[in-house]
Order: structure tokens, then sequence, then C-alpha cells
């Protein structure tokens, strides 16, 4: 029979979460995992099914730390949320410090040592330290299919802003407060009276509830920052659609997240306390939360106005780029890129849309999707597959080491075609050496006999012309589209190429 270490518990640990065993399992182990033993775990499953989670502890061997009290579960009959689903989590914990780990995040093994290491050497210095927290990671990763069942695969790490990557010794409650300096949950450890002693997460909080209770934290309590990044923030690549809690929660730009009302909401009123009144004296807390809210807003609209002024230097600059590159394309005899001319309306996918905001790179592999909807297709999988991504340059570049006698950029059309209705795909390639090409529509299909074979439908070949760039515009109708479930459009490279690279500058599909 097992028996719970000797060791005391110093830190709680909240899992919180409904309806993901996928991630469950990784959470524990990055627990289980740590050089620090002096913890215990409260799984809180909001209403999540109970049986779903369990075979999927049990399956990954995971079920011991329940059965020797290293691991609570508390399993809620119905959803109360994600706030008070922590909130119930810590006040299960009888533990000095309290973590916040969501399901699909994970740690670095030294996390809990190092941050513990942190708080004691600091806080005889510091009497009102609330915590520590660590610098962070953001791991790009999707969710693939294999043999029916669901696997993990990591395909890179994501540039975070740098108020992420700040190495401020405290955080600063005004640059906080208006995003100068940020956090993630998965980074902190916090002292389990002062989080309780600030209400813990608001419950009226469904999302950002993390930022509403730090801002209010911060207030109290000083939080010192290692610098070291060993926390881990997953987030899948999957967007469009995802606009329910599922197991595809925490993608990037979920849309089911009502950002700005829930930002503004967090932050601190710029406000008399309503419960203050007209003749009473304001206390010294109260005049402090006011100065602090003023600071913030004033910080804040500085931010703003600074944002507006970058933005518009940046079109600027962006479009005298453009004007530059039409007239060395024009004295190269090379025709300046053209854009795509499908209506915003009409698109269902966009490149730009599922690579985001900032610069991404990371290793490829033929096996696994990426950008949602994109794959390369080559005989067999090979090292230094990589791509890079830029939105501010508007190119995507593939470094592929040998091309061989078969490989494609292929995009699935599965889903974007109305019914009865056809698509157009709108592909912008350039190149310094220039090429031939061919683009397809790529089918799986089967014969009177029910044999299964792969079809491309009206090949086209194409010149990308040394230096400049090439517009593709292909037109797929229903009566294509509708030979199987699974079209793609391919882009077919040239073979027995080395060291190619393929610059994608756009690629947009509409429904015609």
């Amino acid at each position: 029979m097992s028996t719970p270490p000797p060791t005391a518990p110093r830190v709680g640990i909240v899992i919180r979460t409904k309806d993901r065993p996928l991630f469950v399992p990784r959470a524990l182990a990055t627990v289980l995992a740590q050089t620090c033993t002096a913890w215990r775990v409260a799984l809180v499953n909001d209403g999540g099914d109970a049986k779903a989670l369990t075979a999927a502890i049990r399956a990954a061997g995971l079920q011991a730390p329940f059965d020797d009290g290293r691991m609570m579960r508390i399993d809620l009959p119905a959803s109360i949320g994600r706030s008070d689903a922590f909130n119930r989590g810590v006040a299960a914990l009888e533990t000095e410090f309290v973590c916040c780990l969501d399901d699909d995040d994970s740690w670095d093994p030294a996390f809990l040592d190092s941050l513990l290491t942190l708080v004691d050497e600091t806080q005889p210095l510091a009497p009102d330290l609330g915590g520590a927290a660590a610098l962070v990671t953001a791991v790009r990763e999707d969710i693939v299919t294999r043999g029916g069942q669901d696997t993990l695969v990591r395909l890179g790490e994501d540039q975070l802003p740098n108020s992420f990557r700040r190495t401020d010794f405290f955080l600063d409650p005004i640059a906080y407060a208006t995003y100068r300096h940020d956090l993630y949950p998965v980074q902190w450890m916090l002292n389990r009276k002062a989080v309780q002693a600030v209400g813990g997460f608001p419950s009226a909080f469904n999302v950002m509830e993390d930022r509403a209770f730090m801002t209010r934290f911060l207030q109290r309590n000083r939080l010192a920052i290692l610098d070291k990044p060993l926390a881990f923030h997953h987030r899948r690549v999957r967007r469009k659609g995802d606009t329910g809690r599922s197991v595809a929660m925490n993608t990037l730009d979920n849309p089911s997240y009502d950002w700005r009302l829930y930002s503004d909401l967090a932050r601190i009123e710029v406000a008399t306390p309503r419960d203050l009144a007209a003749d009473a004296p304001l206390t010294a807390a109260a005049a402090t939360d006011l100065v602090r809210a003023a600071a913030a807003t004033v910080v804040k609209e500085l931010n703003d106005e600074t944002s507006a002024l970058w933005h518009k230097i940046n079109g600027e600059s962006m479009a005298l780029n453009a004007r530059i590159e039409a007239l060395e394309a024009r004295l190269g005899a090379v025709d300046p890129m053209q854009p795509c001319e499908a209506d915003p309306k009409s698109r269902v996918w966009s490149l730009w849309d599922s690579v985001g905001d900032l610069d991404i790179g990371y290793p490829l592999s033929s096996t696994a999707p990426f950008l949602e909807r994109m794959r390369l297709s080559m005989a067999e999988d090979q090292q230094g597959l990589y791509l890079h991504a830029s939105p501010a340059q508007r190119r995507l570049v593939l470094q592929i080491p040998q091309t061989r006698d078969f490989t494609a950029l292929e995009l699935s059309l599965a889903g974007l075609a109305d019914a009865g209705g056809g698509l157009r795909c709108e592909v912008i390639l350039g190149s310094q050496t220039g090429f031939l090409f061919q683009s397809a529509l790529s089918l799986f299909v089967r014969d009177r006999l029910g044999r299964r074979s792969h079809v491309f439908d009206e090949p086209h070949v194409h010149s990308c012309p040394p230096g400049g760039t090439v517009r593709i515009d292909r037109m797929f109708l229903a009566p294509a589209l509708d030979r199987c479930d699974a079209p793609k459009l391919s882009i077919i490279l040239p073979r027995q190429a080395h060291d190619f690279r393929l610059s994608c500058h756009d690629l947009v599909v509409s429904r015609t």
C-alpha cells in the first residue's frame, strides 16, 4: 500500500478541467516530474464527464497519486465556471502557496523548487511579498488523429510580446494593468491566504478572470519574477470555428473570448468608491487605489496614442516599401507583386489569418499538418524542413532540403465550399532564382471496383520568374470538389531540387 511522502506540502496546485481528458495526463505528469515533492494537487472537474476523465488517468498510469493522497479529485455535478472552479480548489488545499496549472499547460521540473527558493530568499527583504513567477515559453501545438487516437503534436514555439520577456525583479502593478508587463497563470506561485484575502478569481468572469484577479492582488502584494523560462503555455493552431470551450480551447485568437469587455472590467475603477459617503473622509487604502487607477488610465491612454502613431508610421513604411519593390521589379523587367482579388466577405480561409500578428518559425514534418490546413506531401519525411512566416513582410518561407521525386505543398479544402458551390484559390509565390511548378486539385477517388486511387484534376504549369512573383488563380467547381470528401489544392514543386526555398506571399480561398 502506497503512503504519502514525508515532506509536508508547501504548494497546492489547482488543475481545473472540463471534458478535456486528452490534456489532463500531461498536466499531472508535469507535476509528478517536479524536483520538489512538497506539493498537493486539487484536480477540479468542472461538471465534465467523470468516467472519461478516470479512464484517461488510468490509461496513462496516473491513478497512484490519487490513491496515496498526493492528488485529490473534486468532481462537480454541474459546471460552476472557470473562476469558481479555481476558487473551489484553493479552498480544498491547506498549503502555504497555491499555483494555477491549466490542464493544457506544463512546467519545467525545476519550476516549484526554483520559485520556493526565490520566495524564501526575498521574503525577509520584502515583507509584503505575495509570491513569485517564472518566465514563460509559448508552445504551438496541434491535435492530430493517428490510428483513431487524438495525439498532441508539438509544432514549435511562438514569439511572445516584449511584455512577457521583461526582467524586472518585481511585477509593477501599473505596468501589469496597462499590458506593459504580462504573465499567464501557469507562471505564478502565490501565497494561498493572500489569494483568498482578495477574493480569488472573480466569479462573474468566465474569461480574463486571472487578469482581473492579478490586478487586485498586486494592489496589496508584491510578486517577484525569476529570470528563467520554467513555464510553458500551450496553444493549438486551430482557430476558425473554435467558438466553444472544447478540446481546442486556448487556441490563438479564440473568437469565443469577449476580450474587450472583460479586459476593461479587469482594470481598477477610476471612480470614488461607491460605498463612500459624500461627507466621509477618503481612507488611505481607497486613495491608494484611486491613484493607481488614475496612473494606469493615463499610461494606457499614452500607450494607445503611441500605438496609433506606430501603426500610422508602419503603414506608411509598408506602402513605401511596396512602391520601392514595384520600382525594382520594373527595373528588373519583372512584374510587381499583385494582391489577391477575392472579396473579403467571400473569403473562407486566409494564410495570414492563420499565421496571426507575430512572426513564427518552427520545424515541419510531412506527417503533421500546420497552420490549420496545410501539409507538406512527400514520399518520405526528412530532417531540415523549416517554416518561417513574417506578417510584417507578408512572406512565408518553406525550406526543403530535397524535393526528390515528389513534393507538394497542399491545402485542405474540405468543408470550405457551400453545398453545390465552388471555390476560388489565389496564391502568390515568389523566388530569387525562378522555377517551374504545377497547381492542381488533388483528389482520392474510387474506381468502379471500389479501389481508391489518387488523381490530379486539371493540373496547370506555372513559371515563377527570377527575383519576382507569380499569382495563381484557380477555380474549382462543385462537380470536381464533390468527387471526394477531402479535396486539396496542391502546389507541386520541381523534382530533384536541393535546398529549395518556397516563398508564399499570400494564399486565400473564397467561395464562388
